[in-house]
């Protein structure tokens, strides 16, 4: 992602129901509330080289809250999307609260963004690597991190970004008496595993006639540095890591402590 930024930058807030079936099959099936949510943008002109999400930027993560009777789902999009269907829906909007339905536009509040600023994040990744080598087997292939350490070293190196572009982050390391690195970024980032998430893709018909793709799901709760306020903010616009699709990749900040209280 090169150029200037986009002038603008929508960050949505839907509360929603957990005793709805709907919203049970979409938290079991993530790729189902993907496609719900994309009912909330328009349809893509003809000829469109990219797939709807990644030309509308649109990214997600589903938060169940058992303490509140809430689920809660942030969407960020590129453009202003149009969330007046979820209304018809039967009992799939929260009625524990009078908005169940909120948005914003957040990139004037990013492009307040300081070097040096230190932030509270949240990630909900899917941390994997491909294979490369040829006498592997599995050549070609992701496979999953396992251990908190190799998911904490994962989420650096997308810090670090790729090519010519920095991700415009990093993990401060916490202080530590000893020489212990892995420690010392320990204290700033936890790595929490939710699992498998069985993913089932459907048709456009809403037809089984996808398959089913197991994800595994890690959310990452902790502190980050801005490093390049600008790449950082192409950072927050793409997301990081794989499976987009099924609610991976929306990196979600806050001032130091925000999260802690959720």
């Amino acid at each position: 992602m090169k150029g200037s930024l986009p002038s603008r930058l929508f960050l949505s807030r839907l509360m929603l129901n957990p005793l709805s079936r709907q919203v049970m099959s979409e938290q079991a099936h993530p790729y189902e509330m993907h496609r719900t949510i994309m009912r909330g943008f328009p349809d893509q002109k003809p000829g469109s080289s990219l797939g709807a999400r990644e030309e509308y930027g649109v990214l997600f993560r589903c938060e169940p809250d058992l303490d509140n009777n809430i689920v809660r789902v942030y969407v960020q999009s590129l453009i202003e999307p149009d969330w007046s269907f979820l209304e018809s829906f039967d009992d799939y909007l929260s009625g524990n609260i009078t908005r169940g339905i909120e948005y914003k536009d957040v990139m004037p509040a990013y492009k307040r963004i300081k070097k040096g600023q230190l932030l509270s994040f949240r990630l909900k990744a899917n941390p994997t690597k491909r294979i490369a080598d040829n006498n592997d087997p599995l050549k070609g292939k992701r496979v999953n991190f396992f251990r908190e350490n190799e998911q904490i070293e994962w989420l650096m190196r997308k810090s670090k970004g790729n090519g010519s572009e920095t991700g415009g982050f990093e993990i401060p390391s916490g202080s530590t008496n000893g020489d212990d690195k892995e420690a010392a970024y320990l204290r700033c980032v936890r790595a929490r595993t939710d699992g498998k998430v069985r993913c089932l893709k459907k048709g456009d018909a809403g037809k089984v006639d996808g398959h089913v793709v197991t994800q595994y799901s890690v959310t990452y709760d902790g502190i980050l540095r801005v490093t390049d306020p600008v790449s950082f903010i192409r950072t927050l616009i793409r997301g990081i890591g794989p499976g987009k699709a099924f609610g991976f990749g929306l990196l979600s900040i806050a001032p130091l402590g925000v999260f802690d209280k959720q």
